[in-house]
């Protein structure tokens, strides 16, 4: 049995505080029976490890039972995390973390309980002092934390946590996502706090003065799905209106197919006439009412239902985003600042992706249900559980910030649509890059780009993207 040196003090672990094991002392007793385990060709020795100062709870514990950290204040202290991380690396060694490890109390602040790494007799591995990078396990570990302290139940593994970022976006805090996929995949060998910091710096970007929206929309009918009917075969529906106070509205409807009858282009239709409608007044309601109200236009209209996401970007730089169904909403933003949203943006030298996305609305599946409870749900992907028509039972709302350069992508599940298990945060921000090196204006060309992109996928849905490029607003 070995004690080890506590990686949270300069001084040797304290024998006396050592927590009982109670598979030592079944161990002890079988022997002391005459039990004692039989032969076996690999001899693995116990360790015991004891900590010399109390630990502060494990991240989930401190937010859910103690409320040392309110969920939508993560991600803005995670930069402190990162400088702890890097800390405890440099003093224990990569690869030395697991959920566990990532600690935190309302009075102290972060925690890092780094366990280093043991060979066969029971002494801890030499490593090399010169390589302080997060390895694939740290990595794993800290994504794991992140999900299970925002998430209704425990996170079980690393796919667990991916899946429950992709459909509980809009729901977790904003940007998450694009955090872990960064923690997961990103270059790191200069340290957490090095590599995380542009990421940081584009999450808390906020427009100096007024910004302007500009919104591009492109649709075309899947290949697969079309049936003859120009009329009837693209079910989705899509507007923008700039009202008088300078605030655009834009959405995007997707009709959920029925019988070949015509009823989801005819939900889709119906509730973009009614936004429209709204919209004229130049008023916004509260997002309860205005779902309800797009609701009942399309049970007036049709038996059809139809998913939607809307979002209303204001002059002062703040949008909201109301989705129903599996509509989605991105926000991607270039991780240097650009002077206006409709110009390409300037080329980022080296290797730094110049483009970050993240995900803003959830997914309102039977498998986002499935999902809430149960980290081995499967099935049930496309299959509503809220929509207009019949009466949504659950809608979902976020505010989010926006600043020059940005572009916000409101569309349809066909031109979202998966592509070989790579996240789809990334192809955005790969396309955009893409299309601002060509020299082309990164927005329409997106919209473009995005239903081209879904035809290519096999054309199995019909895609649609509006993509609003925000900039400098010239006259408020």
């Amino acid at each position: 049995m070995s004690a080890m040196e506590s990686p949270l003090s300069e001084t040797p672990a304290d024998e006396d505080t050592a927590a009982p094991q109670n598979g030592a002392t079944e161990a002890q007793e079988a022997e002391s029976e005459g039990n004692a385990p039989e032969f076996t060709t690999v001899a693995v020795p116990e360790i015991v490890v004891r900590w010399n100062q109390e630990l502060a709870p494990t991240l989930r514990d401190g937010i859910v039972e103690h409320g040392s950290l309110d969920r939508a204040e993560l991600l803005d202290e995670l930069p402190a995390l990162w400088a702890t991380v890097d800390a405890a690396l440099a003093r224990v060694g990569p690869g030395t973390l697991v959920t566990e490890s990532v600690r935190h109390d309302s009075y102290e602040g972060w925690q890092v309980a780094a366990l280093p790494r043991y060979d066969l007799d029971g002494g801890i591995e030499p490593r090399d002092r010169r390589d302080g990078a997060p390895q694939p396990r740290d990595r794993r570990a800290l994504v794991q934390a992140l999900v299970d302290a925002v998430a209704e139940r425990p996170c079980l593994d690393l796919r667990d946590a991916l899946n429950m970022l992709d459909v509980f976006a809009g729901i977790f805090p904003s940007g998450l996502d694009a955090i872990c996929r960064r923690l997961l995949g990103h270059d790191l060998r200069h340290g957490l706090a090095a590599g995380m910091a542009p990421l940081h710096d584009a999450l808390e970007r906020r427009a100096a003065g007024c910004v302007s929206a500009t919104c591009y929309r492109e649709t075309a009918v899947g290949s697969r799905k079309a049936k003859g009917d120009p009329a009837t075969d693209n079910e989705d529906a899509a507007g923008a209106l700039r009202g008088p106070s300078g605030t655009v509205r834009c959405a995007v409807f997707d009709g959920v197919t029925g019988d070949g009858d015509g009823s989801g282009g005819k939900a889709s239709r119906a509730a973009l006439e009614q936004a429209t409608r709204r919209w004229l007044m130049d008023e916004d309601l509260p997002p309860g009412e205005l779902v309800a109200e797009l609701d009942a236009a399309v049970g007036r209209a049709t038996e059809g239902s139809a998913a939607a996401v809307l979002a209303t970007v204001r002059p002062d730089g703040t949008a909201s985003v109301v989705s129903v169904g599996d509509a989605e909403a991105w926000l991607v933003r270039p991780l240097r600042t650009s002077q206006r949203g409709d110009e390409p943006h300037r080329p980022v030298q080296g290797t730094e992706p110049p483009y970050a996305a993240w995900k803003l609305t959830p997914a309102h599946t039977g498998y986002a249900e499935l999902l809430r409870v149960n980290p081995d749900a499967e099935g049930e992907g496309s299959s509503l559980v809220n929509f207009l028509g019949g009466g949504p039972g659950r809608w979902t709302h976020s505010t989010i910030a926006l600043a020059p350069g940005d572009l916000l992508l409101l569309a349809s599940d066909g031109a979202t649509q998966p592509e070989r298990e790579r996240w789809f945060g990334a192809v955005l921000a790969e396309l955009a890059a893409k299309l601002d090196a060509s020299g082309r204006p990164p927005a329409p060309a997106l919209a473009a780009a995005l239903v081209q992109r879904a035809e290519a996928l096999g054309g199995w849905d019909n895609a649609t993207a509006l993509v609003c490029a925000i900039g400098e607003a010239k006259d408020v």
